[in-house]
């Protein structure tokens, strides 16, 4: 067993919790940014495009969110980003529809 099998066994504590949704919302607001930028371009980039699309990753980078992708990812444990950003792409989706 890896010392990540370890900790991800473990629930995380109340002040793990908090670090976790904080970057969680910067990685998130980042992400907004982006997509306010971009509103003419019909491009909008959710934390799980950013997973399988290249191009999505190219622009997360050029307005530097990776970093922020990255300490979320590291503070948050696998079951909880993957939730998050499930959670994240369906509000965009719901939003886009709303505005049509």
């Amino acid at each position: 067993m890896t010392s990540s099998t370890n900790t991800q066994s473990i629930p995380p504590s109340r002040s793990q919790r908090n670090i976790c949704w904080k970057l969680r919302d910067e990685y998130f607001e980042c992400l907004d940014n982006i997509n306010n930028s971009n509103s003419g371009d019909k491009l909008i980039v959710d934390p799980v495009s950013v997973q399988d699309d290249e191009k999505m990753q190219k622009l997360v980078k050029k307005f530097n969110c990776w970093k922020k992708k990255e300490e979320y990812e590291k503070s948050c444990i696998t079951s909880w980003v993957e939730y998050f950003n499930k959670r994240k792409q369906l509000e965009i989706k719901q939003r886009e529809l709303l505005n049509k």
